[in-house]
């Protein structure tokens, strides 16, 4: 019961910092849940184990990196609750 907007990006795995002479380390790889309800806009990119609350919208271009509460709007760079939904 949710919906996609265009180019959504889902990115489950990082990296570990390594060192100097490769900054990418070993793998980290960590699910993303996205609950019921939910609606998140074109171009979005959620992060490695983010869990996106039931009935939220993401607005288009958010990069979310945190976990979303239900029931809120969620927009920008990282995505910040700009509003309260009913």
């Amino acid at each position: 019961n949710c919906y996609l907007g265009m180019n959504v990006t889902f990115c489950t795995i990082s990296h570990e910092l390594g060192d100097s002479k490769q900054r990418a380390g070993e793998n980290i790889y960590s699910p993303i849940n996205i609950e019921d309800g939910c609606w998140i806009g074109a171009n979005a990119t959620i992060l490695p184990g983010v869990t996106i609350g039931e009935g939220c919208v993401i607005a288009a271009g958010a990069v979310v990196n945190k976990d979303c509460e239900p029931n809120g709007l969620y927009a920008g760079v990282p995505a910040k609750r700009i509003k309260d939904l009913d």
